[in-house]
């Protein structure tokens, strides 16, 4: 399987960050990250078989507290979704079915899913 992503160092971070800030000057308020918990993440990376997680950009629509809400008409937002992922044999990344009960545990086949709503930056971001 192929190894997806790298890690880099905090300059080479902050040259992405720089350069994203300098293509988006004068928009103070774009959504420059989301923090999302360990939690999160581990329950993702727990669905039986995945391999890893495919992060989309999307936009979805926001309450007053920020939060999303798709009975909310207007106010669409830069977000994130996060998806669990399995590796078939013929090397392509598929999104899993999957689906949590309640309690939080795995239960069995499902629809597509995965997470978001992760807390937005600027708010909740380094100073």
């Amino acid at each position: 399987m192929k190894k997806a992503g790298k890690i880099f160092s905090v300059k080479e971070i902050a040259l992405g960050r720089k350069n994203f800030e300098a293509k988006h000057k004068g928009q103070e308020s774009l959504r420059k990250a989301e923090y999302f918990s360990r939690e999160i993440l581990e329950t993702l990376l727990k669905v039986d078989g995945c391999d890893g997680i495919r992060i989309y950009y999307g936009h979805a629509p926001e309450n007053k507290e920020g939060d999303i809400d798709f009975s909310v008409v207007g106010n669409e937002q830069p977000r994130l979704f996060l998806v669990p992922v399995q590796i078939g044999d013929d090397g392509l990344g598929r999104d899993m079915k999957f689906k949590i009960d309640t309690t939080g545990e795995k239960d069995g086949e499902g629809e597509p899913g995965g997470a978001g709503g992760g807390v937005p930056c600027p708010n909740f971001c380094n100073p």
